[in-house]
This record gives structure tokens, C-alpha cells and sequence, in this order.
């Protein structure tokens, strides 16, 4: 292999270059050449770029100079307020409206009612002898009523005064009852047998006895009947509660006197078939509520509840009392030491559609038991701790005196501690008969059993 990798185009190379001698002889000269031209062609371009960039001069803009502000003159300069031209009066245009042609029915109309206008003007008056007798009528009545109730007001008084003398006979024919028992139990001594005029006497009393003890049955069945009997009375009902006895007043506790008494019951209309049904909430409706109140037995006062849940009537078809109802109540103070609830009396319950209904119903907790439950406060520091403090303070002076060595400052000391001792001990009867204290937070539940029958319409 060769060094030269291509002889054939270096042969052909080398016959070029001696073919053409006067191409190698101008190559060098014309170069130069080429080189000036196109530097001066260079030139005359920045020349005419320059002279042309030359001409055209640099346009200012246009700025605005702030004047100072001018203190005289109008401030508003030459500016004259815009008048606006008034406004063209409104055309009025006459229209002559075309006569209307008259209605021949309704002027018969009006024709036949101006008659019957006259003739209602110039009737005779109309005679009042119906008018009179009925007013005679209801004055007969009137009569008759006031005359019914004189002889009710009558027949009750004289009523009460025969129940009245009954009661006196019958508390009389009691104690003859109560001294002939005690006489026929008293024994006789017979020794020798009864005589005929002892068997006679021991049959008078027998017979007296038995007279005694009809009566007295006959005095409790009518007593019984008089109490089971209705009565209706036009006036008030006065009387009624005067004839109250002794035993009535104590056969109410103070727990239900507290309820039935602390506010006025309201009068319900009862029947042996419910007449309205859907409109009824029967007694022993249990209603739930949620106490919005804390209550503090310390002292009495005033608590209110809200209705947790819907009520409705006796026959389901009516929610009576909704959710939401307010209760009203009042609740006792006093409680026992060993007492763990405290007595709400429920009054009144105000609903939402501007009603409002009077009952006297004892209040329950959730599951219905008489009375409300909460946070027991025994007070046990209070009570004993005062009462240990004082007995302490007392028996110093005692103390103090089997120290002291003189006898005479001994004896005072005593005397001291005597009357100190005499002094505190109704103090400590009274710390030691504090009774505790019951706090109900709110959102208790509790429960409100109805007393009565309530008509809510």
C-alpha cells in the first residue's frame, strides 16, 4: 500500500495546474482587491446609516406643570351652571263625550224603588203588641227564676240547719250509746238471783239500747246518702265549706294541704262519659318535662319546667299539649333530716297558642314517684361542728376553774362556765336540728301526673 490514498485525483490535480498558468498568476492579485471592495462598501453603509440617523431629531413629549392655586377669583373659573329649558305645559284636549242613551230597565228600576221608598215613609207604624207580650213573658220568667232561687237559697238554709240539728242528736245519742255501755258492763252483786223488777228495768235498758243503737244507724246512713247526694246550689258555695269538721281539717297532711290549697283550683265540668274526646286530657295523663330552673330547698319560692313531649287527647287524634309548654310551680322548704326529696307543686302550664290552664298536680321524678330528687347537702360540719364548738367554748370556764388554785377565782370560773352552759344550750338544740338541704340542678327530668280533667279547645 501506498502513503498516498488517492493517486489518480493528485495526477489529475497536478495536469490542472499546469494546464491553466494564467489562473494561478491572477488568484493572487485578485484578492486584495476583493478584501478593499467590501470594506468600503462597509463603510458607506455606517456613513449613509449615520447621516440618515442624524437627521431625525428626538420628539419631546408633551408635560403638564401644576399651577399654584389661585385664592382669587371664582374657584370654578368661567364655568356657568347648565339651566335645563323648561319643560312644554302639558296639551289639553277637550273631548266632548257623546250623550249616552237612558237605560229604559234601569230607570224602571229606580222608579219602582222611589216608591217603595214612599210607601215605607207613609206606613202607619206598626202596633208593639209583640214586642209587649213578649216583654211580659221574659218578665214572668225573670220572676220565676228569682222566685226559684228565694225558695233554693231557702230550702238550703233550712237544710243546713236540719243537717245542723241531725248532727247535735246524733253526737247526743252517741253519748247516751257511750254511758249505757258503760252502765250495762258495770256488775251487778245478786245473791240471791235477780228480782222481777231488775229483770224489767235490764229489759227497758235492752229495748233503750236497741232504740239507741237504729238511730244511730239510721243518723249514718242518711249521713252517708247526704254526702253521696248532688246538690245544686244558684249562689255561692260559702256555706258548703262552713260545715267543715274538725276530722276533714286533719285528715289533710301538710304536704297535701301545701298542693291543693296553695293555689285556686279551677272548676272542670266531669261526666261519666267524656263528651269531648278528642279535646280531653283525662286525669292520671302522665306529662314529662325538664326542669329550666335550679331549685334550692333552703327556702320556698318559684320554679318553672318545659314539656318535653307532645300530649295528645284521650282518643290520640290531637296533640293538645306540644313540646315546648311551660310549666309553672312552686316548691316547699323545710326538709327532714332524713328526707331526700323535695316537694314541687305544679299550677299552672301556659302553651304556645296563647292558652293557659290552672292545675294542682303534684310533680315526680322520671319514673313518677312523689317528689324530685337532686344533690342532698347534710350539713354535717355545719351542725355538729357548731355545736362541738360551742360545747368546747362552755366547758373552758370549767376547765380553766380545776386549774386555777385560789378558790375563790374557782368558784367564779364555775358560776362562769354554769351560766356560759345554761346559755348554749339552746344554741347547740338549734344547730343540731338543721335539716338539709336539697339542690336540683336544671335539665332534671320529672313528671307531672294531671289531676283533673283538662278541656283544651
Amino acid at each position: 500500500m501506498s502513503e498516498t490514498p488517492h493517486p489518480d485525483l493528485e495526477q489529475r490535480l497536478a495536469a490542472l495546474e499546469q494546464g491553466n498558468p494564467r489562473r494561478r498568476a491572477s488568484q493572487p492579485r485578485r484578492a486584495p482587491l476583493l478584501a478593499m471592495l467590501i470594506t468600503g462598501l462597509i463603510i458607506a453603509a455606517g456613513a449613509a446609516l449615520f447621516l440618515v440617523s442624524g437627521q431625525d431629531e428626538e420628539v419631546a413629549l408633551p408635560t403638564a406643570k401644576p399651577d399654584e392655586f389661585q385664592a382669587e377669583g371664582d374657584g370654578f373659573g368661567t364655568i356657568e351652571p347648565f339651566v335645563p329649558p323648561p319643560a312644554p305645559g302639558p296639551e289639553i284636549v277637550v273631548v266632548t263625550p257623546d250623550p249616552a242613551e237612558p237605560n229604559a230597565d234601569l230607570l224602571a228600576q229606580i222608579k219602582a224603588l222611589q216608591a217603595q221608598i214612599e210607601n215605607l215613609q207613609t206606613a202607619p207604624k206598626p202596633a208593639l203588641e209583640k214586642d209587649t207580650a213578649d216583654a211580659e213573658a221574659i218578665d214572668a220568667l225573670t220572676a220565676e227564676i228569682a222566685a226559684l232561687q228565694a225558695a233554693s237559697e231557702d230550702a238550703q238554709k233550712q237544710l243546713r240547719d236540719e243537717l245542723a240539728a241531725r248532727d247535735r242528736e246524733l253526737k247526743q245519742l252517741r253519748r247516751d250509746l257511750e254511758l249505757a255501755q258503760l252502765d250495762a258492763n258495770k256488775s251487778v252483786p245478786a245473791p240471791f238471783g235477780p228480782s222481777e223488777e231488775e229483770l224489767r228495768a235490764r229489759e227497758e235498758e235492752a229495748r233503750r239500747l236497741a232504740e239507741l243503737q237504729r238511730r244511730a244507724e239510721e243518723e249514718r246512713a242518711f249521713e252517708a246518702r247526704r254526702i253521696a247526694s248532688p246538690v245544686i246550689a244558684f249562689g255561692g258555695t260559702a256555706g258548703a265549706n262552713a260545715g267543715k269538721s274538725e276530722l276533714d281539717e286533719r285528715s289533710f297532711g301538710e304536704v297535701t294541704e301545701f298542693v291543693l290549697n296553695g293555689a285556686l283550683p279551677s272548676a272542670v265540668t266531669q261526666a261519666e262519659v267524656i263528651a269531648n274526646p278528642s279535646n280531653t286530657v283525662v286525669q292520671g295523663t302522665m306529662i314529662q318535662a325538664v326542669m329550666e330552673t335550679a331549685l334550692d330547698s333552703s327556702l320556698p319560692g318559684q320554679t318553672r319546667a318545659v314539656i318535653s313531649e307532645d300530649v295528645f287527647s284521650y282518643d290520640g287524634t290531637r296533640l293538645l299539649i306540644p313540646r315546648g309548654a311551660r310549666l309553672i310551680g312552686r316548691y316547699r322548704s323545710g326538709i327532714k333530716v332524713s328526707q331526700r326529696r323535695v316537694t314541687i307543686a305544679w299550677d299552672r302550664i301556659i302553651l304556645p297558642t296563647d292558652q293557659t290552664i290552672r292545675i294542682s298536680a303534684f310533680g315526680g321524678d322520671a319514673l313518677g314517684r312523689s317528689g324530685v330528687t337532686g344533690d342532698v347537702d347534710t350539713r354535717f360540719l355545719q351542725r355538729f361542728g357548731s355545736a362541738a364548738l360551742i360545747s368546747i367554748i362552755s366547758a373552758a370556764p370549767g376547765a380553766a376553774a380545776n386549774e386555777v388554785q385560789d378558790k375563790t377565782a374557782a368558784d367564779v370560773l364555775q358560776d362562769v362556765g354554769n351560766d356560759l352552759a345554761d346559755a348554749t344550750d339552746s344554741v347547740i338544740g338549734e344547730y343540731l336540728s338543721i335539716g338539709p338541704v336539697i339542690h336540683v340542678d336544671p335539665g332534671a327530668r320529672v313528671t307531672v301526673m294531671v289531676d283533673r280533667d283538662l278541656e283544651i279547645f
